[in-house]
């Protein structure tokens, strides 16, 4: 009531208190409504996508009955799925797949996931000593790091803390005993 408002105002301290309350609970409810329309507009495009994927899939289902079954067993004979996929040089998968190659700088992998030994498959034999091949790997991954940051501090073109910038110019990028690579530090 009026009576209560003007009762507030004698005490400023309770009055800031009542307003900073009520402004935070509009910018709280603000922001509630606008999660719950993100999170009903994107259950409605996870729908969309999804009707779109089954009306596709029924447009090849109901076309499927127009093809001629000698066309059928050709295109199927051209997918070669009784023959073994090649995962890697030297590495057959199992068949009953389409393999398709991509370019190697697309999705770089800089950690190799599959450790390979040498040797009898047979599982009664012991595992090899793994102490070579970590330590290899080891410097093969800094190198790797080492690398990365030079590039990208090529192509962002930052200044180093010497002075100079990080594009190869003048006699510090053409000396021969790699001090200006050996500077960069590995993250």
């Amino acid at each position: 009531s009026a009576e209560q408002y003007e009762h507030l105002t004698h005490f400023p301290a309770l009055f800031c208190l009542v307003v900073f309350f009520c402004f935070m609970t509009g910018v709280w409810m603000v922001n509630l409504l606008t999660a719950q329309l993100s999170c009903a507009y994107h259950s409605t495009f996870q729908d969309m996508v999804g009707f779109a994927r089954l009306k596709r899939g029924s447009v090849c289902v109901s076309s499927m009955g127009s093809v001629r079954r000698p066309t059928w067993d050709r295109f199927v004979a051209s997918l070669r799925l009784d023959e073994p996929c090649e995962f890697g040089e030297g590495d057959i998968g199992m068949p009953g797949a389409v393999q398709f190659t991509e370019v190697a700088n697309a999705n770089p992998t800089t950690a190799e996931l599959i450790q390979r030994f040498g040797g009898s498959t047979v599982g009664s034999a012991p595992w090899p000593e793994e102490g070579g091949v970590v330590a290899t790997e080891d410097k093969i991954e800094r190198l790797e790091k080492l690398l990365k940051v030079i590039m990208r501090r090529a192509a962002d073109g930052k200044r180093r803390p010497g002075g100079g910038s990080s594009q190869a110019s003048g006699p510090r990028a053409h000396s021969s005993n790699g001090s200006s690579e050996r500077s960069a530090k590995v993250e």
